[in-house]
């Protein structure tokens, strides 16, 4: 499975049983070449031909098939995952990390920025965040959506320097929540409808360079890893923060 091609036969059979013959034109692939590939498959015992002669994954395919997802998501951003990391993730999330398969991979960061605004400006229930600075153009839609009833969580570093103009929102019981990290290594944003991720790079720099989704799995996976580190996160504000929020 760490040949793509094979990878993606397994996941074209995943999807219907199909013949080689429509296996090749699907993925655009020689016939000669594939029937190579379906062969290394079956010698491995990850597929079989059934009677009608469509290959099919075998029962241990379908078992390892579960398991591709994750390999199918850190394959198809190769380029990005070369200058980024996912070993900081706790292993029950680096194992689900396939769960992010559908999202959309952006390097422009006004594009970024503009998604997360959005995120804000059509939240109804919450937003979360969890980053290593403030973005100063999403205070005033938070402003908007605290005072609509939208529970605002934030988790910071604390020893993050907010910029100098950076004026908190008030603190609200149960509305607005705040806490820190020793070292946030992880960006993410989620609401009940929408969700983004950036890893940090190899050097541990977190560039916003990232994953945005509407994707419910996907979704998920941000909503739990925030409330992981929510969980082990302390109550409080950066040391920088002006101290009226404390």
């Amino acid at each position: 499975m760490s040949n793509e091609d094979r990878l993606r036969i397994l996941l074209k059979l995943r999807e219907k049983d199909s013949k080689l013959t429509h296996i090749s034109r699907n993925l655009n692939l020689g016939l000669q070449e594939t029937s190579r590939h379906l062969s290394r498959l079956s010698e491995e015992r990850l597929i079989s031909k059934n009677a009608t002669g469509k290959y099919c994954l075998t029962s241990y395919g379908k078992g390892a098939i579960r398991m591709l997802p994750s390999f199918s998501f850190l394959s198809k951003h190769r380029d990005y995952f070369q200058g980024h990391t996912i070993c900081h993730l706790p292993d029950q999330f680096a194992q689900r990390v396939g769960d992010l398969e559908k999202c959309s991979f952006t390097d422009d960061i006004m594009i970024t920025f503009h998604f997360v605004e959005s995120m804000i400006n059509e939240a109804k229930e919450y937003v979360w965040i969890l980053s290593d600075q403030i973005l100063m153009s999403t205070q005033p839609l938070l402003e908007k959506a605290v005072n609509r009833g939208v529970e605002f969580r934030l988790i910071l570093p604390e020893n993050m320097v907010p910029p100098a103009d950076f004026r908190p929102l008030p603190a609200i019981d149960k509305v607005i929540r705040r806490r820190i990290l020793d070292k946030v290594r992880l960006i993410v944003a989620v609401t009940e409808k929408k969700a983004r991720v950036s890893f940090p790079t190899i050097d541990e720099k977190l560039d916003h360079i990232g994953f945005q989704t509407s994707d419910d799995k996907a979704r998920n996976w941000c909503r739990d890893i925030f409330e992981y580190y929510w969980t082990i996160a302390k109550s409080g504000v950066p040391r920088s923060y002006p101290q009226e929020v404390e």
